[in-house]
């Protein structure tokens, strides 16, 4: 994610946890429907920057995702030594595993 991105998230996130703040502020100045109001404003808020997150996640996987096929295009050699590695240690984790348990009982 780009820094500039990055930054607008960050003053995004920061600005509705202002107001959720500001909201559970005024619901604790306040009694009864005005109150639940003042909460129900704050979980919007909240609502609010769960979603802002969950898009830029999203856009951030789907950069990634490309730069990966990308790269294997590019590189497939590469990219097969990396699933060859990958595969290994894999093998050696399941067989290290296997070897504990073996030897606890």
């Amino acid at each position: 994610m780009p820094k500039s991105a990055f930054k607008t998230l960050s003053e995004d996130l920061q600005a509705l946890a202002d107001e959720a703040s500001d909201h559970l502020k005024d619901a604790a100045l306040k009694t009864g429907a005005d109150a639940t109001e003042a909460v129900t404003r704050s979980t919007h808020a909240i609502a609010r920057a769960a979603a802002r997150l969950r898009e830029e996640a999203e856009a951030a996987a789907e950069m990634g995702r490309d730069k990966i096929v990308d790269t294997v295009e590019a590189h497939p050699a590469a990219a097969s030594v990396i699933v060859s590695m990958v595969t290994s240690a894999v093998v050696a984790l399941a067989a290290t595993f296997a070897l504990i348990r073996l030897s606890q009982s």
